[in-house]
């Protein structure tokens, strides 16, 4: 039996725990032509790759995703798993979701905070597998988040976060931890039996990739729009985004269509995203924790 305090090694493209942990099961959501018009509007969910490549998913599968932001994940995940369910603590940003989401049958909506208590009783229902994607960092209260997480799923149930992990210097969001032992010791409490902390990072060429195409046009626009809120928005509804979703929608199908063809390109030198090494250095990072009940 292995030390449920631990946190594990992992390899330069996936963590490799041991022989006894279960195997990620790659299963890309297809591809179809009417994503490009009929998905929600959507700033290149990068942050998918991280989902595709650390979690296994099946058709047979009940999923929780915390924190939907656009949709967009939600919207291609429905169709290759059982039932999906939405929780995000806006009330308007799922209202926002339910229109969009009309004509899928298998996604319900929750309105909650994580950092409150009762989860369980307000879904009343579990699941395989839970995941978070950015969204750990926005949570006040990560040990009450983690204990919601752990009561709702199914024994073996898989939860997968992935956050930056930011410098007290550089803030986004309002959780950070310094040691991992802190986070492991989180994930015991909330009763997952054993878990994965590590760092990724994009491939040599992908970061090329999308530096180029997406964060430097990105952030050119973002100097060039005046009157721009200060800080990072904590929630998705106050994100600019969010609030100029009307204006940006008639612009969907060619933002879409280049989003296709850039994530295509980065995947071309096989999978975006590479794990690093465990070390104690883990401020400054973008981390993913993979956790099993």
């Amino acid at each position: 039996m292995k030390d449920s305090n631990a946190t594990y090694q992992v390899g330069h493209m996936y963590p490799t725990p041991g022989s006894d942990w279960p195997a990620v099961r790659r299963q890309r959501p297809s591809f179809q032509l009417s994503d490009i018009w009929k998905a929600p509007l959507h700033d290149f969910p990068i942050r998918d790759e991280i989902l595709y490549q650390f979690l296994s998913l099946s058709p047979e599968m009940d999923v929780l995703e915390i924190g939907p932001g656009s949709g967009f994940t939600a919207f291609r995940m429905a169709r290759q798993v059982r039932r999906m369910t939405l929780v995000d603590v806006s009330a308007q940003a799922l209202a926002d979701l339910q229109k969009q989401f009309q004509e899928l049958p298998n996604v319900d909506f929750t309105c909650a905070d994580l950092s409150s208590p009762g989860l369980a009783h307000r879904l009343g229902r579990s699941f395989d597998a839970a995941f978070g994607l950015d969204v750990f960092e926005h949570v006040e209260g990560p040990a009450t988040c983690l204990q919601n997480l752990g009561a709702v799923l199914r024994p073996g149930g898989c939860l997968l976060l992935s956050y930056p992990n930011t410098h007290p210097d550089k803030p986004h969001g309002v959780t950070r931890f310094s040691r991992k032992e802190d986070i492991a010791e989180l994930l015991a409490e909330a009763g997952f039996s054993r878990w994965e902390i590590f760092p990724i990072r994009l491939r040599r060429s992908a970061a090329k990739i999308y530096d180029a195409l997406h964060e430097w046009p990105i952030e050119l626009h973002r100097r060039l729009r005046r009157n721009g809120p200060d800080g990072d928005p904590q929630i998705y509804e106050a994100t600019w985004a969010f609030q100029q979703r009307q204006k940006l929608v008639r612009y969907k199908v060619p933002l879409h269509a280049f989003w296709v063809a850039l994530g295509q390109t980065m995947r071309l030198g096989g999978d975006v995203f590479v794990a690093g090494p465990v070390t104690d250095e883990i401020l400054g990072r973008q981390l993913v924790v993979r956790a099993w009940k």
